[in-house]
């Protein structure tokens, strides 16, 4: 539970749609709200609704939770943008909570799901890569990158999380997850969900490396 006698600010720019919605201090929904379209276009009008429809503004705010990734990098940055500068501009609400959109999904679906034991999420990052967490045992893993062999080794139940245009169809054989951070009310509990942090950290799904460029001319092969 959050321990702030606040309401919250929930930001997820991760998907396909924009979510935001606000806590109250007892971590039950005084609204929430997703529309469909571009985080460049819909993130702030969506904020400025919930806090309208509430009455609420910033400075009663006393937390921001966001989605970390995976996900839009697009929607996440801008998320990421916006909070630094309402932290900046009113530092008494500069609490930060993050989550994986993952695990989010994880424990999404071990809520809905009482017998489910074992099964794949993945989600897409790039072409033969995918961004996937395992859950075994109803444990929930670390979100990982894992290339298509992995994908076709797995033997069980496998879930995709569809989060932007993608670089590859998804793998066959496979059930296609909605993603709703609205289930954080229900699930806020969960050990290992929301971590507290003291500065807006965003998921990398791996390391930048870069090629030295050479002034040679193209040549074809041979």
């Amino acid at each position: 539970m959050l321990p702030s006698n606040k309401a919250s600010l929930v930001i997820d720019g991760s998907g396909s749609k924009v979510f935001a919605g606000i806590l109250d201090a007892e971590n039950r929904w005084l609204v929430k709200l997703e529309r469909d379209g571009s985080p460049l276009e819909e993130l702030f009008p969506v904020i400025e609704a919930v806090l309208t429809e509430t009455g609420l503004s910033l400075t009663e705010i006393g937390s921001y939770i966001y989605c970390m990734g995976p996900g839009s990098v697009l929607g996440l940055r801008l998320c990421a943008m916006a909070i630094e500068t309402w932290a900046r501009l009113y530092p008494e609400t500069a609490q930060y909570y993050k989550y994986n959109s993952l695990q989010l999904s994880a424990y999404a679906l071990l809520h809905a799901k009482p017998d489910l034991q074992d099964a794949l999420i993945v989600a897409d990052w790039k072409k033969g890569a995918w961004n996937a967490l395992y859950l075994r045992g109803r444990r929930v893993g670390a979100t990982e990158v894992i290339d298509d062999a992995s994908l076709d080794n797995w033997g069980n139940l496998i879930y995709h999380l569809p989060q932007r245009k993608g670089w590859q169809s998804p793998p066959n054989k496979v059930q296609t997850l909605r993603y709703d951070p609205s289930i954080l009310d229900a699930i806020r509990h969960t050990d290992g969900l929301l971590q507290i942090t003291d500065h807006i950290d965003l998921y990398s799904s791996g390391i930048n490396t870069f090629q030295k460029w050479t002034p040679t001319r193209h040549r074809a092969q041979t």
